[in-house]
């Protein structure tokens, strides 16, 4: 009787073995693709910074790499050393030059990891590769928090301590610095990823393709074909019935009933003639075909909520829309109306609610063939609020509207964010107007209260104007962030009747090419607001301003970033007053070139030489009587603290490769032996 034979012992499917010792062939695969990773990384940028200033309107920009700094670093250290930031010298930064160590010994480290099997040191491995980008930023931060915390006593201009962000935007003075990781940074968040879950997900992969092989690939075909006849034949008796329509649905709903509709497309128009509330799950599509307005509000009390309206007509003569509102009370929310002439159209009509809706117009038509995305016309007791707004000619425009409150609302790229012609009792707040021709353009209204919106970035070359006010009576703005623009306010007719009022009370008018252009026709009550950064204060237009408006009231007037006053008794307001005569604009005026000195000795001799010379002084643009000694409002972004974490993980950068070197070296050495 012969002996069994002898069978080898099972291997697993994703192991082999190498000289006795056995493989995690997924482990090492991602383990070596992880080293290759962080070798491209060190290649590539990690990290830039670009400052932009009106001086600069193309930016300086550094970019770092793991042992290098490249870019405008001569340009950037001028700037650090006038305003009294420490030089960046890569010499000196221990970072970059650690960082071919760091990167070596975990290549090392992940090269000998390949064989490892104990779990902890896959975990330690992991761990390094996630600390070095996370504890990069970390390192960065702190770096950035030094250099706008410890800042010279001695340098030509004076700031107030600030941190810059690491990720983001940080404003200083006339600043905007914009900082972003780099295509260096990714490359090495792969490589931790790819050792964190690639072993699992290769594992995963493999062991399904060896339990199904070939007649797993002949069943999928045999699926598909099948899958591929089955449509192609008619349905059987028992088969789902076709979608039904939107307005079939709408049809056999009495009034007051709730309709839902499932998710789909629906290619149709829509006219709701009766009260009811209709209902979208999953936002089904709404299609109109390129044909007229999509939908129709012909009646009282009607909800509109949760759809993707799209596709309306283009023919700007019948100013087609994705929702046109004829009958009072409706409410449309939570909505998406885009690829649509104009959006939703309010008309002869009143007491709606519009919340909560994305609203765009046709993106392949040039902006000015655009419609507005919001049209109220004659309509009275609204509320507007949390909807975002883009590319479209205006985005929110009230012709003949009363007793509307405006909130809470996005509004970019459009051309003007708000557009009012004879509105009255309209109250905005809380609304951001950014990145437009023109914030908003206030016309022929009355009674407007303006608060705590924000009005940026608006530089277009045409207008450019943060807020544009044309014969305005009875206005209050308070408390508004009008930043960044080309003009900040333009102001003609305010006010336009006598008896009545515009005052402007607490808002930030910071970094704008020019703060205010003025016309002879105003007459404006100016107090507590806080003037920064601003290339120009104010322009006018038709001759003397200074005693045509109000520059204080009560004993308080404004805050102005270039007051060179005192301030003896303590109490926050100087003790001479503001002078804003404009000498050198009016050479700006005269020949542009002349900007490139703002901010300059150049300047600040000038300014000097006209209050020796009064002889030559010009008529004064700006008088206030009592300015203020400090802002009433933040003027700057500050970036987060960051303690002795920062070192503690730099540190970690260094220590834990080596540890894992160390581990793996010490583990795979008693194996081999």
């Amino acid at each position: 009787m012969s002996a069994p034979a002898r069978t080898a012992p099972a291997r697993p499917a994703t192991g082999t073995f190498i000289r006795g010792i056995q493989v995690d062939r997924p482990w090492a695969a991602c383990a070596v693709a992880a080293a290759v990773l962080l070798v491209i990384a060190a290649l590539l940028p990690l990290w830039t910074m670009t400052l932009r200033a009106p001086q600069y309107p193309d930016g300086l920009v550094l970019t770092a790499y793991g042992t290098r700094l490249e870019g405008d670093l001569a340009e950037v250290n001028a700037l650090n050393h006038y305003v009294g930031i420490g030089s960046l010298d890569p010499d000196t930064i221990r970072e970059l030059a650690l960082f071919p160590f760091m990167i070596a010994g975990l290549v090392l480290a992940l090269v000998a990891g390949a064989l490892a099997r104990r779990k902890l040191v896959r975990v330690l491995l992991a761990a390094a590769l996630w600390a070095v980008p996370l504890g990069m930023l970390v390192d960065l931060q702190w770096w950035l928090r030094n250099y706008g915390q410890h800042l010279h006593a001695d340098a030509p201009f004076r700031l107030e301590p600030f941190t810059p962000k690491v990720l983001g935007t940080t404003t200083v003075v006339n600043f905007h610095s914009e900082t972003m990781v780099a295509i260096g940074f990714w490359v090495m968040i792969a490589a931790a990823l790819l050792v964190t879950a690639g072993p699992w997900v290769l594992r995963f992969v493999l062991d399904s393709w060896s339990n199904t092989g070939k007649t797993a690939g002949a069943a999928v075909a045999v699926l598909l074909l099948a899958g591929a006849a089955n449509a192609a034949m008619p349905g059987p008796a028992g088969a789902a019935p076709e979608q039904q329509s939107i307005a079939a649905a709408i049809a056999a709903a009495s009034p007051g009933a709730t309709v839902v509709i499932p998710a789909g497309t629906y290619v149709e128009q829509l006219v709701l003639d009766k009260p009811i509330t209709l209902i979208g799950e999953g936002h089904p599509v709404i299609d109109g075909d390129g044909r007229g307005d999509v939908v129709q509000i012909t009646a009282e009390d009607v909800t509109v909520r949760g759809f993707i309206v799209r596709n309306s007509a283009r023919q700007v003569s019948g100013e087609p829309t994705g929702i046109r509102v004829t009958a009072d009370r409706a409410t449309i929310e939570g909505n998406r109306l885009e690829d649509v002439l104009y959006g939703i159209a309010l008309q002869d009509s009143g007491g709606h609610v519009v919340r909560g809706n994305a609203i765009s117009s046709v993106v392949a038509l040039a902006p000015e063939r655009r419609g507005h995305a919001l049209y109220v016309w004659n309509s009275e007791g609204n509320l507007v609020t949390d909807n975002v707004i883009e590319l479209a000619k205006d985005g929110i425009f009230l012709g003949f509207v009363t007793q509307t409150r405006i909130e809470r609302n996005s509004v970019s790229r459009v051309r003007y964010g708000l557009h009012t012609m004879y509105a009255r009792d309209v109250a905005l707040r809380g609304n951001v107007f950014r990145n437009n021709v023109a914030g908003a353009s206030l016309m022929y209204s009355h009674g407007l209260s303006v608060v705590d919106n924000e009005f940026s970035g608006n530089r277009s070359a045409a207008s450019g104007y943060g807020l544009l006010f044309k014969d305005m009576d009875d206005v209050e703005l308070v408390g508004n962030r009008i930043h960044h623009n080309r003009l900040g306010l333009t102001m003609e007719g305010a006010p336009a009747t006598p008896g009545s009022f515009v005052t402007l009370r607490g808002n930030l008018i910071a970094y704008n090419q020019i703060a205010m252009e003025l016309f002879t026709t105003t007459s404006v009550t100016f107090v507590e607001n806080s003037f920064v950064g601003n290339l120009q204060q104010v322009e006018t237009r038709g001759g003397s301003l200074e005693h045509r408006n109000r520059w204080s009231l009560n004993g308080r007037g404004n805050y102005w970033d270039d007051y060179r006053g005192y301030d003896a008794n303590g109490d926050g307001v100087g003790d001479i007053a503001y002078r804003y005569e404009g000498a050198f604009d009016d050479l700006v005026r005269q020949n542009e070139a002349v900007r490139a000195y703002s901010f300059s000795p150049a300047r600040s001799a000038l300014d000097l030489a006209v209050r020796w010379f009064p002889v030559h002084r010009p008529i004064p643009r700006v008088v206030d009587a009592h300015p203020l000694m400090a802002p009433t409002v933040g003027v700057r972004n500050a970036g987060s603290t960051i303690g002795w974490a920062a070192g503690a993980i730099s540190a970690a950068l260094v220590l834990v490769p080596l540890a894992v070197f160390t581990i793996g070296a010490r583990t795979f050495g008693k194996r081999w032996a």
